[in-house]
């Protein structure tokens, strides 16, 4: 264009104009989205974790940035004037040659890091604009380029990949941004959502906005600026109506541009009508601060824009990930997902691998539209983080929501604390605004302020640097802030709800300077408002780690400042008084916001008066329980129908109803409690307040209680539930009321803080007063709060928690507290006025304040502990009738509980509500009444008084009527009783006469109430402020009291093992008694139930007369034995069991085979058996076998019903754990009585107890197992107690007064804790316990008496210690006192803590210690005055008499004893090893193995078998510590990578400790060190070979053996492979350190390997392959001896031939090469010898030579002759042998007919001797393959039967025949053939008389065992 022509320049600056135009219609038509923004924004509320700082260091003030580090610059930098705030170097690591394709390169405003200064003053409002020096043409090219005059950007990143391929700025899209149409003028976008005040604006509504320019001159404005439309877009995470506007900015002309000075000074949005909202309000604030974002009026913040529907807004832009833990993180991967229908859909995945501690990784933002992300790590994907929205949008439940940028919240830092989006830089430091953002008086004081963020200065104290910015926060509570990439520069920093320009830090709104620590994570944890906001000062706080639970007390205590926010008094002595009676306590400490910021209420200010800083001081403490309400109520919801929600939600502090002045309405809302509503108001008030009730009185019910808060029973861990039914129809959640909730109070609740303190064990003095008019004489245990103050103490020395007061100070051996008061406990109004002041409220004038004791000045209400509870645990027993007698008049009066006070009392029994007297409320009274009604088959009951009781949705229907005199419940007389004690009274003779009026009545049904020992458990609560009185009184019947409690350490033990010692009743006991004193009175008979089954007619009472009979699962035996062998020691006549199968069953589980073993006790017919009454089975057993003993834990009893249900050892488990009742020890050939708890013996669904049919049982080894006395047995019933206290002489002696020596205490009865009913020592003396078990003994042993107490435990597995105490506390030493009593045996001891099972404290009981009349006539007692342990050394025992006072007498009170023994659990290890085999490649790993632990501790603790996976580096030793003594283990290797398992072994270990021939190691744990179990795994990656096999049986026929075979012996061999030359001999190869291995019959028949064998020899440099073979042999003085292919074996009086048969299968990728072997062995026929003797009839012991005889088989038929056996001709030698013939005709050396198989023979004599006649006819002999023979048609016979026919399989047998013959006589010719015929009939009488024995036995097959 020509510079000389003015059209030109006119049509191209009108060119220009209308690409402007054009360009912002263009903007205007897109779609409304904003990139998340860097620049500054208040905005606390989402959880956007991205932060804004303000570097004052060097540029403060000046409102712009001179050097703000900007690496990309334009090709011409413009002019950088003050006025414009344009930078000369903005910081961006964006270069792109001066020439950015982003239309922001180079903003006017600062960018990058470069933040605004915190500096507040407008800019002056001159011109500073530079001077344009280029021509038109090239100002046109910048402006395309640069956009120069655009201020939105912050830094020059490429955004080229922006949604649309729109090039985007970074903070908003270009198209937002309109080019101006004067040079240095800007145009941009606010947006404004309408408060819900103004409601629903119609659509013709239009919206104005009016601006102040500056504070200067009220005319520089804009007014009347209407709306240019309207949108839908992201506000605050939600899609709103959005108003848009458009201003301008960019020169300092007022007239031309709205914000000259680039922001306002106010702004305002109205529409007509008057509806105004105030965006600004006469404040400057910066146009960064408002420039294209939106003004959300309900929230009173700027916040960003997004389009809600345009999830690729981010898309192509950098998102990262760090791991800010102190270990490696592997697989880590970025998931990507959108939501499409409200279900997620993946869009796609980044792999960030393996991420080193402190390293971050980087990846970019898919390109396809998604909104979520989530990382997983590790091989499985575990998540590690939430998933999170990153558009800042509403989530679902488990999501989160952040809002991504690019600059400042791009980066997932990962901790195990707490994880959150920053920029991974730097370091981080949060700060916990949990208590700090509450200020319901002064909202402007809290940090932050409501809708608004926290602010930061951080300050270098060597630089003098300062730094402010804004935090942004973690999570979605809103509680934690974070600050990222802080500079290590800074050391020191300050917080506040503001942003530093002004002055304002009092009240709590700022903190003071604090140093930064060094922890890892530091957080700070700010204080609450209280006392802050109301005394002008910085708010305090203390570092700690993140995440832990907030603590101030701990937090702020240094080792030279420790914090108390209760000072407890530790300076006294716990004295025990013998008459009191000291009740076990739980006190609960509610912590006020004074509190909760680790101060004491003692240091409080004065402050008295109507405020509700006095009035409601338990703010964060209510929040935090209104959380837990409504997260409960929450989840109920969602279960509709069925959920239980809270129906009276309480809380504590003063609630003032509305009536009346300071109402806690006017604070409500921003407290926010559940339950407070407009349509809740009643019921909060009434339930909170004492003033009225939840129908139509507003007050005048002070004095009433309000029922229905809790539940009517404890839950099963006896926590006290919140309520959710009506009285008619109960209903209770199973939420633990939180006050009463440890876990609560100690931090698990929604402030994650400390919210109380809880102190157990605290001894609660009650001693004895008369207390009714109604029973004169009557003694209550008693304590009344208006005459005895009383402290929570500490006897450091005992450590030991109690009440007491300072009534006996200075006095020793004195604990008295009762009667004495002090102005600590006045009691005080709402005014702080106690009762002696002028218009005070307050009825009684000392109260309960046990936490009072450290105040400094009296009567400040201010400085008061409000706020606490108590939980009072009374064990007790009544009478039969429920009454005692009175001394005074001999009536029977009911024993009665009685509380009065308030507020909130709950009292149960056994679980079971049975007296309410909730509410916050003034005094009210309660009776409980234990008279019982006698009337035939009631069941027991308590009946409750109460004197009033508020209306209420609880007590009747809708909102019920209540109980009082005005009320419509008053449907009968109350009743009157006269409490005696005058509250004010200061003389104890003036009485009260005045009866309390008790409207409401009620009974309940309490189980078993008049017999056994039960617990009254009192929940007692002061929420309500000012009165708090407590008068408590209770006249149960006393008792001589020994109590026996176990204890098991277990703390030592591996948490794999800690349940098997949990609710196992194992323990055994053993009580013996010598009564000292008084004479005989046997012990109350029990009444205990039984059924036998073996013996049915020995049940009783009432014997049983069902039969049964025996059955088997399979192959094993099971019978009924009445004459069992002599070895078992059995009475005759007992029945007993016998079971026996012949196989293992431990594989491939232990008890595979259950249904093929079972024996099987069957009742006949339909007839079964009704156990549904019984607690017990027990049976003794016999384990008849020599090998180690048996467990149990091998063992499976089960019963079964008619339908087959199964009761016990379900799912292949065993006898053992929770089923025990008692430890069983087993040994074998030993009787051993086992006994189950039927109750803790798992069961089937819907077994019938009523109907049991069959009794099983089986083990899994082949042993001969006996069982006698299977017995079912019900608890012992014991006699009902009928008096109010025992007399000495009536309690029983057990024998032992007229035997003089320690008897068991046989039906002794006690109590347990942890049982229902009434129990009695057995027949042995013997008692069982569990873990944590108390037992009690009340009056059943006489005072004085020696008591034996034995725990038989395994000393193997425990060590054991025991401790006596004395009320609660443990005996530190002994005395005689006046030696009236007792004497020591030597010098005082302590008896704390001592070793050993059986308690001795050296005192000996005075023969005379009860006078000379306890001894003599009906009191006759043997007792010498002597010890017992002075006639056995082992009879240890104790006497039965007090250790505080051994002189007290009956009036001083009972003795009340407690023996504890602490069982600590020995343990021991298990090390596995990985190592490589040598010659390997090397191995990587790791390598998984499965460890199964049985038998735990020796006796089968575990419930089921307990398995473990360990994963094991090679070379690094892989530690199972803490495993307890004797628990059996299995160790297998799972295959995880290409090596192999080349061998195991194992060292040390117990019994049994072996490696299997699959390399599973078994044994067992033994203790300590020195022989601790170690095995080692030897994996390779060689070639190996896997060699298994089979043995296989035939018999003679050729048909398969399987039943009853023997054990063989089998041994691995090998040698080298030789192509060529003389093989080597087989050399046999070690297996489990031996040469051979045995191989037994089990169910998948007879089966060895050889796993792992090399397959080459790897130490031969050739590596020559290795040839194995396997074969039997037979052992002999445990020397192998290999039988060949095809050679025979003798086994069991048999041979058989082996033969062998192998296949070999070659390796096949991770698996070895297989090599099959099968062994088979065939019987042989056994041989026959017939060994003939030829004689001289007449001369027998003449020997006949030369006759000849023919041997001949015969085919089985016998008619004729076997051609296949080739006839024996023998001729008898001169011993009348017959020996082979030879071919002279002469016998030979060779005995004939030797060598014969089975069959049948004929034997013929051909010649007979010279002058002898011959056998006239032939002798047929039989031989069979079963060894046996037959003589004619004679009988078959075996040797056993026989003494002629001898020998075995093995040596051949033998049959021994003399044959006879006579000579011929001299007769005529013709009677030739007489003799003949005379000497054959002579025969066989000759043959019976000549018989030869011959017998010789050697057995080869096996050992002899």
């Amino acid at each position: 264009m020509s510079k000389h022509t003015t059209v030109p320049r006119t049509l191209s600056r009108r060119l220009v104009a209308l690409l402007a135009a054009m360009a912002l219609l263009a903007a205007m038509a897109l779609p409304v989205y904003a990139q998340a923004q860097p620049e500054p924004s208040v905005q606390p509320e989402p959880s956007v974790q991205m932060q804004e700082t303000f570097d004052t260091g060097n540029n403060a003030g000046t409102g712009n940035n001179d050097d703000t580090d900007n690496k990309s610059k334009t090709k011409e930098d413009t002019g950088t004037g003050e006025g414009t705030g344009t930078s000369a170097d903005t910081d961006s690591s964006d270069t792109n040659g001066g020439t950015s394709p982003n239309p922001g390169a180079n903003s006017t405003t600062p960018a990058g890091d470069t933040k605004p200064s915190t500096d507040t003053t407008p800019p002056p409002s001159t011109d500073n604009t530079a001077t344009t020096t280029a021509d038109e043409d090239t100002a046109a090219d910048e402006k395309n380029k640069n956009n120069t005059n655009d201020t939105t950007s912050k830094n020059s990143s490429d955004n080229s990949g922006s949604p649309k391929d729109v090039q985007q700025q970074d903070d908003e899209k270009a198209e937002e941004t309109s080019l101006a149409t004067q040079a240095g003028i800007e145009t941009f976008k606010i947006y404004f959502v309408a408060p819900s005040s103004w409601g629903t604006l119609n659509a013709s509504d239009k919206v104005y906005c009016y601006g102040r320019k500056n504070d200067v001159d009220p005319e520089k404005k804009f007014d009347n600026k209407e709306m240019t439309g309207t949108e839908e877009g992201l506000v605050d995470g939600v899609s709103r109506k959005v108003y848009c506007f458009e201003l301008t900015t960019g020169a300092n002309d007022a007239d031309t541009v709205d914000c000259p000075n680039r922001g306002l000074y106010r702004l305002h949005f109205y529409v007509n009508g008057g509806k105004v909202c105030q965006a600004i309000e006469n404040h400057w604030t910066n146009i960064d601060e408002f420039r294209n974002k939106c003004y959300y009026a309900d929230a009173n913040k700027w916040v960003k824009y997004l389009d809600p529907t345009d999830h690729t807004a981010f898309k192509n832009q950098s998102m990262a990930f760090k791991n800010a833990t102190a270990d490696a993180l592997t697989d880590v991967v970025a998931h990507f997902y959108e939501k499409k229908d409200g279900k997620l859909a993946s869009v796609g995945t980044h792999s960030l691998g393996n991420v080193d501690a402190a390293a971050k990784r980087t990846f970019e933002i898919p390109a396809y539209a998604c909104s979520y992300v989530q990382f997983t790590a590790g091989e499985n994907d575990t998540a590690i983080s939430s998933l999170y929205n990153f558009y800042g949008q509403n989530v679902e439940d488990g999501e989160k929501s952040f809002l991504f940028d690019k600059n400042d919240c791009y980066c997932f830092v990962y901790n195990t604390k707490v994880s959150n989006w920053a920029t991974g830089e730097g370091r981080t430091i949060y700060y916990d605004a949990t208590f700090s953002k509450l200020d319901a008086e002064h909202p402007d004081h809290a940090i932050p302020k409501a809708n608004e963020t926290v602010y930061y200065r951080l300050k270098g104290s060597e630089t003098n640097t300062t730094k402010d910015g804004k935090m942004v926060k973690v999570d979605d509570t809103g509680n934690l802030y974070v600050i990222d990439g802080v500079d290590s520069k800074y050391d020191r920093i300050i917080f506040s709800n503001n942003n530093f320009q002004n002055n304002d830090n009092g009240c709590g709104s700022r903190t003071g300077e604090l140093a930064i620590p060094s922890e890892e994570t530091p957080c700070f944890y700010a204080d609450t408002s209280d006392d802050v906001t109301y005394n002008n000062k910085v708010r305090d706080g203390y570092w700690g780690e993140l995440g832990t639970v907030r603590d101030a007390e701990t937090g702020k205590s240094t080792s030279d400042n420790k914090r108390d926010v209760v000072a407890i008094n530790k300076g006294g002595t716990f004295v025990v008084d013998p008459a009191t009676k000291y009740i076990s306590t739980t006190l609960y400490d509610y912590y006020t916001d004074y509190e909760l910021n680790g101060n004491s209420r003692t240091e409080y200010n004065v402050s008295e008066g109507h405020s509700q800083q006095n009035w409601v001081t338990f703010r964060e403490f209510d929040q935090a329980i209104s959380d837990y309400y409504k997260n409960y109520d929450e989840n109920e919801e969602k279960k509709g129908a069925n959920g239980n929600k809270i129906l009276y939600p309480i809380y504590t502090g003063h609630f003032q109803p509305s009536q009346w002045i300071v109402p806690f309405k006017d604070i409500a809302g921003k407290l926010n409690l559940y339950g407070w509503q407009d349509d809740t108001y009643k019921t909060f008030i009434s339930a909170n307040n004492s003033a009225g009730d939840e129908k139509d009185s507003a007050e005048g019910k002070y004095d009433f209680a309000f029922q229905g808060i809790v539940a009517n029973t404890l839950s099963a861990n006896g926590d006290l539930l919140m309520n959710s039914g009506t009285k008619k129809t109960p209903a209770a959640t199973t939420l633990v009321e939180p006050h009463f909730n440890e876990s609560f109070l100690s931090g698990a609740n929604s402030k994650n803080a400390k919210l109380g303190e809880v102190y157990h064990n605290v001894s609660f003095p009650f001693t004895k007063k008369q207390i009714f008019s109604d029973e004169p004489g009557v003694d209550y245990w008693w304590y009344d709060s208006s005459k005895t103050s009383l402290y929570l103490r500490e006897d450091t020395s005992k450590k030991q928690l109690y009440l007491g007061n300072d009534k006996n100070k200075g006095r020793d051996n004195s604990g008295e507290t009762a009667d004495y008061v002090d102005d600590k406990s006045k009691n005080l109004d709402s005014m702080g006025r106690h009762k002696d002041e002028n218009s005070s409220d307050v009825n009684t004038r000392y109260g309960f304040f046990p936490f009072n004791e450290s105040l400094e000045q009296t009567c400040v209400a201010s400085q008061y502990n409000y706020g606490y509870g108590a939980k009072l645990e009374i064990p007790f027993s009544i009478t039969s009738d429920g009454k005692v007698e009175s001394p005074t008049t001999k009536e029977h009066v009911p024993i009665r509980y009685y509380f009065s006070g308030d507020d909130d009392v709950w009292v149960f029994i056994d679980g079971k509500l049975v007296l309410d007297i909730g509410g916050a409320h003034g005094k009210v009274s309660g009776i409980l009444d234990f008279s019982q009604p006698q009337t035939e088959n009631q069941k027991p009951i308590v009946t409750a008084y109460v004197s009033q009781v508020k209306c209420n949705k609880y007590v009747g229907p809708g909102v019920g009527p209540g109980y009082g005199p005005n009320e419509t419940n008053n449907n009968t007389e109350p009743t009157k009783i006269t409490y005696t004690i005058d509250p004010n009274a200061t003389d104890e003779n003036i009485k009260n006469t005045t009866p309390t009026l008790y409207y409401q009545k009620n009974t309940v049904e309490i189980d078993d109430l008049t017999t056994g020992t039960h617990t009254l458990t009192m929940y007692y609560m002061e929420r309500g402020m000012w009165e708090s009185n407590m008068a408590v009184a209770f006249n149960f019947p006393d008792h001589n009291e020994l109590q026996v409690q176990k204890v098991v350490n277990a703390d030592g033990v591996n948490s794999l093992f800690k349940n098997c010692f949990t609710d196992k009743r194992i323990f055994n006991f053993t009580i013996r008694n010598q009564a000292t004193h008084y004479g005989k009175t046997e012990a109350k008979g029990d009444k205990v139930t039984t059924i036998n089954l073996l013996q049915p007619g020995n049940s009783a009472p009432d014997p049983k007369n069902f039969t049964t009979t025996t059955d088997t699962g399979g192959k094993n035996r099971f019978k009924i034995v009445t004459s069992p062998p002599a070895d078992l020691n059995v009475t005759a006549g007992t029945r007993l069991l016998n079971w026996f199968a012949e196989l293992e069953d431990l594989t491939p589980s232990p008890g595979s085979h259950r249904d093929e073993r079972y024996g099987i006790l069957r009742l006949d017919g339909d007839q079964t058996i009704d156990i549904s009454g019984m607690s017990y089975l027990s049976f003794d057993i016999y384990v008849d076998s020599p090998a180690g003993d048996a467990a149990l834990s091998n063992m499976y009893l089960e019963l079964r019903d008619s339908n087959n249900k199964q009761k016990g050892c379900l799912n292949q488990t065993f006898i053992g754990g929770k089923d025990l009742y008692g430890q069983v020890e087993m040994h074998n050939r030993q009787w051993i009585t086992v006994k189950l708890s039927l109750a803790d013996v798992k069961a089937d669904v819907g077994f019938d107890e009523s109907r049991v049919k069959e009794l099983r049982f089986g083990c899994n080894y082949p042993r001969s197992i006996y069982l006698r006395n299977i017995v079912f047995s019900s608890k012992a019933v014991p006699q009902q107690v009928t008096g109010f206290t025992t007399k000495q002489e009536n309690i029983a002696d057990y024998g032992s007064a007229v035997s003089g020596k320690l008897m068991p205490a046989v039906n002794a009865q006690y109590t347990s804790d942890a049982e229902q009913g009434t129990m009695v020592v057995d027949k042995n003396g013997g008692f069982v316990l569990k873990d944590g078990e108390t037992i009690t003994f009340k009056d059943q042993f006489r005072r004085g008496s020696y008591l034996s107490i034995n725990e038989q435990v395994d000393t193997n597995l425990f060590d054991t210690q025991w401790t006596i105490y004395e009320n609660g506390q443990a005996v530190e030493t002994t005395k005689a006192g006046k030696g009236e009593k007792l004497t020591l045996d030597g010098n005082p001891i302590s008896l704390k803590d001592r070793p050993g099972t059986a308690p001795d404290d050296g005192r000996i009981e005075n023969k005379n210690a009860e006078g000379e009349g306890a001894q003599k006539d009906n009191n006759l007692n043997v007792y010498d005055g002597k010890k017992p342990s002075g006639k056995n050394v082992n009879d240890k025992t104790i006497v039965f008499r007090s250790y505080a006072n051994p002189d007290a007498k009956d009036v001083d009170g009972e003795t009340k004893l407690k023996v504890v023994f602490v069982n600590t659990v020995k343990t021991g290890s298990l090390t596995i090893n990985k190592v490589q085999a040598a010659n390997s490649a090397t191995l990587t790993g790791p390598y998984k193995f499965i460890v199964r632990f049985t038998n735990v501790g020796g006796h089968a603790l575990e419930d089921e078998a307990i398995e473990t996976e360990c994963t094991v580096e090679v070379g690094v030793p892989y530690v199972i510590n803490n495993i307890p003594v004797g628990t059996r283990f299995t160790i297998k290797e799972v295959p995880t990578d290409d090596s192999k398992l080349a061998g195991a072994s194992v060292t040390g270990g117990g019994s049994g400790t072996t490696v299997l021939s699959d390399y599973t190691v078994r044994g067992s744990i033994v203790e300590g060190d020195e022989h601790k179990a170690v095995a080692t795994f030897t994996n390779t990656k060689q070639d190996l070979l896997d060699i298994t096999g089979k043995k296989v049986w035939l018999d003679a026929n050729g048909s398969l053996v399987t039943g009853n075979l023997p054990t063989i012996y089998v041994q691995l061999q090998r040698r080298h492979e030789k192509t060529e030359g003389a093989q080597e001999a087989w050399k046999p190869v070690p297996c489990q350190n031996q040469d051979y291995l045995p191989v037994n019959n089990s169910y998948d028949g007879m089966k060895f390997s050889f796993l792992g064998q090399p397959a080459k020899d790897y130490d031969d440099v050739n590596q020559t392959p290795y040839e194995y073979r396997v074969v039997e042999g037979y052992v002999d003085a445990n020397v192998f001896h290999a039988v060949e292919d095809n050679g025979t074996i003798p086994i069991d009086g048999k041979v058989y031939s082996v033969t062998y048969k192998n296949e070999k299968t070659d390796a096949a990728g991770k698996d070895s090469a297989k090599l099959t072997v099968t062994i088979t062995n065939t019987q042989q026929d056994p041989k026959f010898t017939l060994d003939i003797t030829k004689a001289d009839a007449e001369k027998t012991s003449k020997l006949l030579a030369g006759v000849e005889f023919k041997l001949e088989k015969l085919t089985t038929d016998g008619k004729d002759v076997d051609s296949g056996f080739t006839a024996q001709i023998g001729v008898t030698n001169d011993k009348g042998k017959p020996m082979l013939k030879g071919t002279n005709g002469n016998p030979t050396n060779e005995s004939a007919f030797t060598g014969l198989e089975a069959g049948k023979y004929r034997l013929t004599e051909t010649k007979a001797a010279k002058d002898y006649n011959l056998l006239s006819a032939p002798i047929i002999i039989t031989f069979t393959k079963e060894g046996k023979c037959q003589i004619g048609d004679g009988t078959l016979t075996s040797t056993a039967d026989s003494n002629i026919f001898t020998g075995d399989a093995v040596n051949g047998y033998k049959l021994a025949l003399t044959v006879l013959n006579r000579k011929t006589p001299t007769l005529p010719h013709t009677g030739a053939d007489a003799p003949s015929l005379w000497l054959l009939i002579g025969l066989p009488l000759a043959v019976a008389g000549l018989l030869i024995l011959v017998f010789r036995y050697n057995k080869k097959g096996g050992r002899q065992r």
